[in-house]
């Protein structure tokens, strides 16, 4: 859908891409920006090849594969949306089943975030009959003598300039013109007298070093884990899958380049499949908010239910 504005699902529907122009919201004296919004026709489900030939590319799936996994696929969304009423399609949004039986599709608001609009943002505007309401509000208000309080402040910051000056000065005479008396009575001799030593400043170095010891503890206890940790892969209908491999030579390789991951990956089994995810939750929006802690190539995540 980055790429394309229709992209058939055979047997099930076509998302398409519809464009909204931008327009000024004169309520909020903003100008929105020009929109690509993803929705969902039922009508359109004839095979028009171009979802095959992109898992055939990506996968590595010969057309007969790549068909059976997408017949697998609408057969699962089937039964999911009979059994949990709810089916996620991705970073694309998610179909929902109505109490009267119907299906609605309901777009993610970042689904469109790589578009050709990425970039664009909205702008505040105000109209020519506000700007002018504001400035006669401003000209009405009464507006401050400054010049007075000005000169006055300036006379009092270089009389304190020119006090602190002459108070340097003294200083610096006084400590030029007394002499300094050097007593040398407590010269250092051959055989040096043993002082004890001072208890009260080895007390503070020890407080001292306690304290870093504590300030180490507590920062080695609030040290954040990963999100995919917090989130965790044990519980929940919705899985955050990164991979699709087909055999344990291929997960051994993708565990090798993505090593980081590995304390977080776990396998899902589909059709002979294996599908590698690393995080499961009830809450298709926390899944899709993990996206950013992964590395860039994987964040096209697909999300199972």
């Amino acid at each position: 859908m980055t790429r394309h504005d229709c992209v058939v699902i055979p047997d099930w529907g076509a998302f398409i891409a519809n464009y909204g122009v931008a327009r000024y919201d004169e309520g909020n004296s903003v100008m929105e920006r020009p929109q690509r919004i993803i929705g969902f026709n039922a009508s359109l489900t004839h095979n028009d090849g171009l979802l095959v030939h992109s898992l055939m590319r990506r996968e590595g799936m010969d057309y007969r594969q790549a068909m059976r996994f997408i017949d697998d696929s609408v057969a699962s969304f089937r039964k999911q949306l009979m059994a949990k009423r709810e089916v996620s399609v991705g970073r694309l949004g998610y179909f929902c089943r109505s109490k009267d039986h119907s299906v609605e599709f309901v777009p993610q608001g970042h689904a469109t975030r790589y578009d050709q609009f990425f970039g664009l943002d909205d702008v505040n505007i105000k109209t020519v009959e506000l700007l002018e309401r504001e400035t006669a509000i401003a000209d009405v208000q009464p507006t401050p003598d400054l010049f007075v309080p000005k000169q006055r402040g300036l006379f009092v910051k270089k009389a304190v300039q020119l006090a602190a000056s002459v108070a340097v000065l003294i200083g610096l005479g006084i400590m030029l013109s007394t002499p300094i008396i050097v007593d040398r009575s407590q010269q250092a001799s051959f055989a040096p007298e043993v002082t004890a030593p001072k208890t009260q400043q080895v007390e503070m170095t020890v407080k001292q070093a306690e304290k870093i010891e504590v300030v180490e503890e507590v920062v080695k206890q609030v040290e954040p884990k990963s999100a995919f940790a917090r989130v965790g892969n044990e519980e929940g209908h919705y899985y955050m899958v990164i991979a699709t491999v087909r055999n344990q030579y291929e997960l051994n390789a993708f565990k090798k380049k993505y090593s980081t991951l590995v304390p977080y990956m776990k396998i899902l089994n589909y059709k002979g499949m294996m599908c590698v995810y690393v995080a499961r939750s009830d809450d298709y929006g926390t899944l899709m908010n993990l996206r950013s802690e992964l590395p860039k190539r994987l964040r096209d995540i697909w999300i199972y239910s």
